[in-house]
């Protein structure tokens, strides 16, 4: 195949804690009672503990792309409320942002309180284009409209750096050639796949390729690197490899072989096809999970800020990435390994250099574009439509009429419907008349009937 190409790049899940100036914090009157009635509901009934018209209090844009009810760039009209642990309520918009909520207390009135943590996750994060700053304005926005105070700082708590290359496969074996500052290096297993899909300037905005001018000081015991190590397989096939666990994990992972399971993955192989042309190669996803401990022990060099701080994080991405993938873990060239006596003086291997240059500015060492997802479903559609047709025949065998009554034509016609164009129809009809047939047959299985064909042709 061509050399290790960058499809994408970015932030994926992120999690930001809010903070109101002193006395500031409030919510509207009545809110509070509304969100404990939910929530107790929600114990009795989680699919009925819906806040209508949250949009009202909490204006989240919804950018999902191609809604049937609405256009894209509407609001969440309805969130989910939940209890949750350290926070009074939690709000579900979509189950694709989560937003816990304090009450009102003079504790949670302080200044260095955080009154409202937000979640955004790894699909969100797609559908607004990855545009970290463009989400965390949203969500001030919204929290201002709330509250009728802005907070005055964002911290963050967790944020996940991601580059997806196309490359060839990784093999098990490889896991040799990785280093990092390790001075114990963990024993590596064989399990099931983890199933996990596991930088700015200010002048360029929040993705920007030119990194900062300041370097980035580490603690020393970020410096010791990984401790764990674990690779996993699918089948006969190598699936990822996982390094470190806690406060700082790294993720290797072939997105190829998760797009044989997971639905969402392969409409974004899909998306990187029609952007870059077809695949030869493996999509392989190098992503670094980073928590609160890890933030807290990384300051810019020169002025001391804390990354924790959202202004500052924005900024320093491409030094955080440059540290990770340049010190902290580093997979070397496999062709050179023999020359050199000590693993940590062999060159780094070319995947690896692009990798590191995911971030930075560099021509052919990296420069990717952001992974902005038009065709991204929640859902997969022919799944769900699978499922309300075996739902149907259970009933229809319960009630001893499946042996009786034929709505095959009914059910084609209903997963062709799911189609946008002539040739996705065709072949939805196909499906359905497929898992039709499977359906009916399984089912009367199940509740013992014999297809009337059979009882008397015989088996």
């Amino acid at each position: 195949m061509n050399p290790p190409r960058v499809l994408g790049y970015g932030l994926d899940t992120l999690v930001v804690n809010l903070y109101w100036p002193a006395g500031k914090y409030q919510l509207p009157e009545g809110f509070e009672a509304t969100l404990n009635e939910l929530k107790d509901l929600y114990r009795r009934d989680p699919n009925g503990a819906i806040l209508w018209g949250v949009d009202a209090y909490f204006p989240l844009p919804n950018p999902v792309p191609d809604l049937p009810w609405g256009l894209e760039g509407d609001l969440f009209e309805a969130a989910i409320v939940q209890p949750t642990r350290h926070y009074a309520w939690q709000l579900s918009f979509g189950g694709l942002v989560f937003v816990r909520l304090s009450a009102v207390k003079d504790t949670t009135r302080r200044a260095e309180f955080p009154a409202m943590r937000v979640e955004f996750t790894g699909t969100y994060m797609r559908y607004a284009d990855r545009d970290a700053e463009k989400v965390v304005r949203w969500v001030l926005d919204a929290a201002e409209n709330l509250t009728g105070t802005r907070p005055h700082r964002v911290q963050v708590s967790r944020a996940d750096l991601f580059v997806d290359v196309e490359a060839n496969p990784l093999q098990v074996t490889d896991i040799d050639r990785f280093t990092s500052r390790s001075r114990v290096r963990g024993v590596y297993s064989f399990g099931v796949d983890p199933g996990r899909e596991a930088g700015a300037t200010p002048e360029g905005g929040l993705m920007s390729n030119t990194p900062p001018a300041t370097r980035l000081r580490v603690a020393d015991s970020l410096a010791e690197g990984v401790e764990t190590t674990a690779a996993f397989l699918r089948g006969r096939d190598w699936s990822g490899f996982t390094f470190g666990r806690g406060p700082l994990m790294a993720r290797v992972y072939s997105k190829t072989v998760e797009a044989r399971s997971k639905y969402e993955t392969r409409n974004l192989l899909m998306m990187y096809e029609e952007r870059h042309g077809p695949l030869t190669g493996h999509v392989i996803r190098v992503e670094f999970q980073l928590t609160t401990d890890v933030l807290r022990e990384m300051v810019v060099v020169g002025d001391g800020s804390d990354i924790r701080d959202w202004d500052t994080f924005r900024w320093a991405i491409p030094a955080i990435w440059a540290y990770l993938t340049g010190e902290w873990l580093v997979l070397r060239d496999k062709a050179r390994v023999d020359a050199y006596n000590r693993l940590r003086d062999v060159p780094v291997d070319p995947l690896w250099q692009v990798v590191q240059g995911a971030f930075n500015e560099g021509g052919d060492r990296g420069k990717g574009e952001l992974v902005r997802d038009r065709v991204f479903r929640r859902v997969d559609p022919v799944a769900l439509a699978k499922q309300a047709l075996g739902a149907f025949m259970t009933a229809l065998a319960a009630v001893g009429r499946i042996d009786r009554v034929d709505l095959k034509s009914w059910w084609i016609g209903a997963f062709r419907a799911l189609g946008r164009d002539k040739e996705e129809r065709e072949w939805l009809g196909r499906e359905g008349a497929l898992a039709y047939g499977r359906a009916r047959l399984r089912k009367m299985a199940v509740f013992g009937v014999m297809p009337e064909k059979w009882r008397f042709e015989g088996v």
